[in-house]
């Protein structure tokens, strides 16, 4: 016999799924509160939103401190410019020998001038004014103080005019000095006084001084008189007694050496002579 287990059991009932609708006693309620977002005002964040955001960036600081460094040297340099401290209050005086420091130092105009802008250019060609100044250098020496180098005009020798003598430099400008013993004398045969300060012609100078220092090695002899004849030039008489018509300054050197050889060729065939025209180039004239 066949036994079947489970035989006299019941069958399962079928499963159900039940849905509450109200909650069970003591359970509260899943309520999901959904809250809804504000909308910013138009414009964007508030204005004290952004002041509390903001945050300097590069380019601003270096704005900033580039400003505030202009404002400083700004004021610095309104300082410097107002201030009394750049004035001109001290001037030295160096290289002279005759001329007054202190009139040198007045003349220049510069003190009370403030050091940035004092006319320098102006009180050098008040200096060059003076008769014995031959050059002039300023100089600043910060922050209250000028330097003035002179270089006085030195005697070289004496111009005769209308029966006056006048003390010249090497330059034939008139000075106020006594000439030096020995000096070249030039006689010049134009007339009227010269005034001190004044040039003479500086030609007749250029050759005189020429003639004094190559006449005595090619001639062998010295110079007497030197006289400055106006448009014909320079006329040299020598201490043996001879006269030369030189001109003007121009190949001086060229006209000494002919006159030279002119003198040696002249002493060979046994002539002559008490005058040499020399103001013709390479044709002198004898007579």
């Amino acid at each position: 016999m066949i036994v079947r287990r489970g035989g006299n059991k019941k069958k399962a009932g079928v499963r159900s799924i039940v849905r509450r609708t109200r909650p069970t006693v003591g359970q509260k309620s899943g309520t999901i509160v959904r809250r809804q977002r504000s909308l910013p005002p138009p414009g964007g964040p508030s204005i004290l939103r952004r002041a509390i955001a903001w945050r300097p960036g590069r380019g601003s600081a270096l704005v900033a401190v580039l400003g505030a460094i202009a404002f400083v040297f700004g004021g610095i340099g309104y300082w410097a410019w107002t201030s009394t401290f750049f004035e001109v209050s001290n001037i030295r005086i160096e290289g002279t020998q005759r001329l007054d420091e202190a009139e040198v130092a007045s003349s220049t105009g510069l003190f009370g001038q403030r050091m940035f802008t004092a006319d320098l250019g102006e009180a050098q060609r008040t200096l060059y004014s003076m008769p014995l100044v031959e050059r002039a250098e300023i100089h600043r020496e910060w922050p209250d103080g000028i330097r003035i180098t002179i270089v006085e005009r030195q005697a070289w020798g004496t111009w005769v005019q209308d029966g006056l003598a006048y003390t010249i430099d090497r330059d034939g400008v008139v000075i106020d000095a006594p000439a030096p013993d020995g000096a070249i004398v030039i006689v010049s045969e134009e007339a009227g006084p010269v005034g001190l300060g004044q040039r003479v012609d500086y030609q007749a100078v250029d050759a005189a001084a020429e003639i004094f220092e190559r006449l005595p090695r090619q001639l062998g002899t010295t110079v007497a008189e030197v006289r400055f004849l106006g448009m014909a030039g320079v006329q040299v008489t020598t201490a043996d007694g001879q006269v030369g018509y030189l001109g003007d300054s121009g190949a001086m050197s060229y006209k000494l050496a002919a006159w030279a050889a002119t003198a040696a060729e002249a002493e060979r065939r046994g002539l002559e002579y008490t005058s040499i025209d020399l103001r013709h180039g390479n044709r002198p004239v004898l007579q």
